[in-house]
């Protein structure tokens, strides 16, 4: 019952985990094609959190075909990204408080589902809870194991 406990504390915290840390992460999905962007904004203020960050996944990706761009509140292109991976994380500089964007462009005719989501960076006490349940899942997980051996150990010595 401890190790079920254990496993068990770890799930939960594992989804609070990522709630929170998804919470302040604005969302956005869509069918992307050539002349059809997916333009995620987010109010983001420089003075609480130097940095944001943003995410992408494309369901059916063709390589060389999907880019992301960050603008600033002043429509400056601050960061611009080929996305070659399914899931693609990026993180940038923010300079001013203001709308950032998170434009993301395909160059093939054929509509591609793709999610985004932009944001401030994640502090690090936020960060860890994602970390802490990792190490509580694990911790759970050997201990199942142990378990497992000291029934089956214990049973073979109960027959002879």
């Amino acid at each position: 019952m401890i190790v079920g406990g254990i496993i068990g504390t770890g799930i939960i915290l594992s989804f609070y985990g990522n709630q929170i840390i998804f919470e302040e992460l604005i969302k956005g999905d869509g069918l992307v094609k050539v002349g059809k962007n997916l333009i995620i904004q987010a109010e983001l203020d420089n003075t609480k959190i130097g940095n944001g960050v943003y995410a992408i996944q494309v369901m059916d990706l063709k390589e060389g075909t999907i880019t992301a761009k960050v603008l600033d509140p002043f429509d400056i292109e601050i960061q611009s990204q080929a996305i070659n991976e399914k899931v693609f994380e990026g993180r940038f500089d923010m300079t001013t408080p203001g709308i950032y964007k998170l434009v993301i462009e395909n160059t093939d005719e054929k509509e591609v589902q793709i999610f985004g989501v932009i944001g401030p960076e994640p502090d690090a006490g936020k960060k860890s809870l994602g970390f802490i349940s990792l190490y509580v899942l694990i911790i759970g997980l050997f201990g199942m194991v142990g378990v497992t051996i000291y029934v089956i150990k214990n049973r073979g010595k109960s027959f002879n």
